[in-house]
């Protein structure tokens, strides 16, 4: 095996300015300043990590004194009496809708009916358009059967008080199915 003399000469050069290297490197920080900064950073995580602790506790207090506060709003029962009046009734205070076979007539539901709040707090369109069209159509069949009974026809006043029971049941069943859907999230 042969050897290049300049490639010999280029290794020497290498070897000349490696062993001219100092042997010990100075440091770069004093013990005292590397000591005081791992410090440092030790506080700085500790806080970063009781942040959340504390942002815990605050909305923990911030929820406690809630509750008291409503709690001592609700715990007075004239208080509570007159919230009563005043709030609009929710598909757990409506009494179930009287079914027509145990009625015998509309009257039982119509005052059901009446009962309700004019207009659901959540309103479908799609239930509101059936509402409105059973409530027209009572309203003209109310009409047809005025009209009837003044004219003394007995037979088409029959048939027309029992087509007006039929729509307010169906009236009921969409208006209870609304106060029920009302309070689902």
């Amino acid at each position: 095996m042969h050897f290049d003399l300049d490639e010999l000469a280029g290794m020497r050069e290498v070897g000349q300015r490696l062993r001219d290297l100092p042997t010990e490197i100075a440091c770069p920080l004093p013990w005292s300043e590397f000591k005081r900064r791992e410090l440092n950073h030790r506080a700085r995580v500790q806080r970063s990590l009781n942040r959340p602790r504390g942002a815990l506790v605050a909305s923990l207090a911030v929820i406690a004194v809630s509750a008291g506060v409503i709690w001592s709003q609700l715990s007075s029962p004239q208080q509570l009496s007159a919230r009563r009046a005043v709030m609009p009734m929710s598909p757990l205070q409506v009494k179930p809708a009287p079914v027509a076979s145990e009625t015998g007539s509309s009257a039982a539901s119509e005052r059901w009916l009446a009962a309700l709040p004019a207009e659901p707090v959540i309103v479908r369109v799609d239930t509101r358009a059936a509402v409105t069209n059973l409530e027209d159509r009572i309203a003209w069949i109310d009409d047809a059967l005025t009209s009837v009974r003044a004219a003394g026809g007995e037979d088409r006043a029959r048939a027309l008080q029992n087509e007006r029971d039929r729509l307010i049941g169906c009236l009921v069943q969409v208006r209870y199915a609304e106060t029920l859907v009302a309070d689902l999230p």
